[in-house]
C-alpha cells in the first residue's frame, strides 16, 4: 500500500505544477504547491512536511541552496529533484547537496508516485532510527550527563553501588531534580531484563488507582469490559517506579506493602494470587516522616521502601553544573525544533548561574527551551523580602486564591500534586480549594 505523506511541491511552471499536484493529490498525498524558492522555504518552516519535490531548474537559478538548507535543517526530510533531459551532472550535484533521489524529465506519473512512495518509507525508517539513536544516547548518558559536581559524583557512585541489588530504593528530593532519571539509571545499570514501568501516584484518579496498580478481571467493576493488567504485574522481571509515593491513598498503601512483602498480587475481582518479580523504586518530594506523624503515610511501608535511600541535590547546591546542563538543553531543543542555537554570551550564562532555580533542572530546561525558540532569557524574580503590602482598599481574597490556584496548575502542567507543592498545601487541602472554586 502506498504511503501517504505531506509534500511541498516546488515547480515554477504553472501547468506542470497543477498537473503534478493533481497526480499526487489523487494518490492520497497532501500537497502544498509553490512557485518560488522563498515560498518553498516558508512552507517547509511552517508545515515540517515529509517530502520536498522540487524541479532543479528554477526561474531564478537552481534548487541547490534550497536542498542544502533543507537537508541541514530537517535531517529526516525526504527530497526528490526533477532534472531536465536526464542531466546526470545536475542529478549528481543534487544528491551531493542532500537530495535522496532524482527523476529525469520527462517522467510518467507512475514513476513519480513510485519514487515518492519509496522515499516516504525510507524517511519513516530514518526517523525511527534517529529517535532510537536519541533514546539510546540519552540512556547512555543518564549517569554522567546531569553534572560533574561533588554532590552528583557522590550520587553516581551510590547509584552504581546499589544498582545490582534487588532491594527497594526511596529517592527523595525537590521537584525537578531528576528523580525519574535516577530511577532509570538504576534500572539501566541493573541486570533486570524486564521493562521499566513508571507510575505517577499523584496523577491516578482515586476510583481507578487500585485497578491501575493491581489490575482487574473482566466485569470486576462497572466499565471493566476486559481484563486489565496492573502496573505491578506489567513490571514483572523489571523495575516499577512509583513517583510521588506520598500521594498514594492509605488503603492502597496497605495493599502495596503486602505485595512487596509476599512478592505476589491479586487482581481486582479475583482471588488468585500471581507471583511478581520486580524491583520497586519510589520517589517523593514530601517529608514522609511528617506525613507519618499526620497519619497520611504508613510507617511500616516507609521502612519497607526506604531500604536504600537516595537524595537528589537541588540545582542551587551545584551551580557549577549549570553550563553543561544549559549546553545540553540548547542542543536538545535546537535539534527538536530545527532551529539554530542562540548566542550564549557570558552575561547570559552568569545570569543563569546566579539564579536560585526553585524548579531545579526542569525549570532550567524550560527556560533554555524558550531561549532557543524566542531568543528570550526570562527568569522569574525572587519573592520580595519586604513582606506583602496590603492595598488600602483591601483585596478580593477569593479572586486572589483562585488566581494562585490557576497559576500553580499552569506551572505544574496540570499535575495537581506538583501544584499543591508549589503552594505548600497538603494534597487534600489543595483538592478542597479546587472544588471550592470549581477548578
Amino acid at each position: 500500500m502506498m504511503s501517504q505523506c505531506r509534500i511541498v511541491l516546488l515547480e515554477d511552471d504553472p501547468a506542470q505544477r497543477e498537473l503534478l499536484s493533481q497526480i499526487l493529490t489523487e494518490a492520497g498525498h497532501k500537497v502544498h504547491a509553490v512557485a518560488t524558492q522563498t515560498e518553498a522555504e516558508q512552507a517547509l518552516a511552517a508545515q515540517t512536511p515529509d517530502l520536498l519535490f522540487s524541479d532543479w531548474k528554477l526561474a531564478q537559478g537552481d534548487a541547490g541552496a534550497l536542498i542544502e538548507q533543507a537537508r541541514r535543517r530537517w535531517p529526516t526530510l525526504a527530497i526528490v529533484v526533477a532534472t531536465a533531459y536526464g542531466s546526470i551532472e545536475h542529478a549528481v550535484h543534487a544528491i551531493k547537496l542532500g537530495a535522496d533521489d532524482y527523476l529525469a524529465k520527462p517522467f510518467t506519473g507512475q514513476a513519480m508516485l513510485l519514487t515518492v512512495d519509496k522515499l516516504a518509507r525510507a524517511r519513516a525508517l530514518r526517523q525511527d532510527n534517529l529517535q532510537l539513536k536519541q533514546q539510546l544516547s540519552q540512556q547512555e548518558r543518564l549517569v554522567d550527563l546531569i553534572g560533574h559536581s561533588a554532590p552528583m559524583q557522590a550520587l553516581y557512585q551510590r547509584i552504581e553501588r546499589v544498582s545490582q541489588a534487588s532491594a527497594t530504593v526511596l529517592i527523595q528530593g525537590e521537584s525537578g531534580t531528576g528523580k525519574e532519571l535516577a530511577a532509570r539509571a538504576l534500572h539501566k545499570l541493573s541486570q533486570r531484563s524486564g521493562p521499566f514501568i513508571a507510575v505517577n501516584c499523584g496523577a491516578i484518579p482515586a476510583s481507578l488507582a487500585e485497578s491501575e496498580l493491581f489490575g482487574a478481571e473482566k466485569g470486576a467493576y462497572t466499565g471493566a469490559h476486559q481484563t486489565r493488567i496492573g502496573k505491578l504485574e506489567a513490571a514483572h522481571g523489571g523495575t516499577l517506579f512509583l513517583d510521588e509515593i506520598g500521594e498514594l491513598p492509605l488503603e492502597l498503601q496497605t495493599r502495596l506493602l503486602r505485595a512487596l512483602q509476599e512478592g505476589s498480587i491479586t487482581r481486582l475481582g479475583s482471588s488468585k494470587e500471581r507471583p511478581v518479580d520486580l524491583r520497586v523504586i519510589a520517589a517523593t518530594h514530601r517529608d514522609l516522616a511528617e506525613a507519618i506523624q499526620q497519619g497520611q503515610f504508613r510507617e511500616d511501608l516507609y521502612y519497607r521502601l526506604n531500604v536504600i535511600p537516595l537524595t537528589m541535590p537541588p540545582l542551587r547546591q551545584r551551580p557549577e553544573d549549570i553550563p553543561a546542563l544549559v549546553h545540553h538543553f540548547v542542543d536538545q531543543a535546537s535539534r527538536r525544533y530545527g532551529c539554530p542555537p542562540p548566542t550564549l554570551a557570558p552575561e547570559r550564562m552568569k545570569t543563569l548561574m546566579s539564579h536560585p532555580w526553585p524548579g531545579n533542572v526542569r525549570q532550567l530546561g524550560n527556560v533554555v527551551e524558550r531561549l532557543v525558540l524566542l531568543d528570550e532569557l526570562v527568569l522569574e524574580s525572587a519573592p520580595s523580602e519586604e513582606g506583602i503590602a496590603l492595598p488600602e482598599q483591601g483585596v478580593d481574597w477569593d479572586s486572589v486564591e483562585r488566581g494562585y490556584l490557576e497559576a500553580a496548575l499552569q506551572r505544574a502542567g496540570g499535575n495537581r500534586s506538583e501544584a499543591a507543592r508549589l503552594l505548600n498545601l497538603g494534597y487534600k487541602a489543595f483538592l478542597y480549594r479546587l472544588d471550592k472554586h470549581g477548578l
